[in-house]
């Protein structure tokens, strides 16, 4: 997972920066990025990243070796998007999370519980509380990737469950920002019975530290 982010936030950096000269205004050329100042709708798009703690929630309830199990591990994510005016916006989000684990007695052992890749469609309600810090609330899906690992073997199911979340976003400079979000990315989702036991549900959340790069 890390290298895999690793080179996507290299690949970021070296198709963003060589343009970035060239797209340093906003698209209808009011030279103004950080806010609409004729207030026509333009639309600003960006790239950048976000890093952070991730938490993974799991728990069945079968009538035996029932499991609860709550990770904080690392996770990461690449996001594209674009704000719309100043109220507005969409976002698109690739990321993954690391693995956490916790120990059972037999016939579970250790559990080991990852999201192997995730995909985020978020739309995106922001308010400019100054010229230079940026208030906002998410709502959209997310397709996860939740793989689960004991000494039975491994499962894995992809699904997609609703997101929703809050940050803030401090303009450093016209065209850098960085901030500071929580996400619910999962709540409660159902995963496959046959799989991962009866009644299994799964949660995912994240506090992300973000940066991005405004075109």
């Amino acid at each position: 997972m890390k290298k895999h982010l690793l080179a996507a936030m290299a690949a970021l950096t070296l198709v963003a920066f060589p343009v970035a000269g060239a797209m340093a205004q906003d698209m209808d050329n009011d030279n103004d990025i950080r806010v609409d100042t004729d207030n026509d709708f333009d639309i600003r798009p960006y790239a950048g990243v976000g890093l952070g703690a991730f938490g993974l929630e799991f728990k069945n309830s079968p009538t035996t070796n029932a499991v609860s199990q709550k990770n904080t591990v690392f996770g990461g994510y690449v996001k594209l998007g674009a704000d719309i005016g100043d109220y507005l916006g969409a976002e698109l989000r690739f990321g993954a999370t690391g693995s956490g684990s916790k120990t059972y007695p037999a016939p579970i052992g250790s559990l080991k519980q990852q999201a192997s890749n995730f995909i985020s469609y978020l739309a995106k309600v922001q308010f400019p509380a100054t010229p230079d810090l940026r208030l906002y609330a998410l709502v959209g899906g997310t397709t996860a990737k939740f793989k689960g690992t004991d000494s039975a073997g491994s499962q894995s199911q992809t699904k997609t469950g609703l997101s929703y979340g809050l940050g803030g976003e401090y303009a450093l400079q016209d065209t850098l920002s960085v901030g500071l979000e929580w996400v619910q990315y999962w709540n409660n989702v159902k995963l496959d019975n046959n799989k991962f036991g009866t009644g299994a549900k799964a949660k995912i959340w994240g506090i992300s530290l973000t940066g991005a790069y405004h075109f």
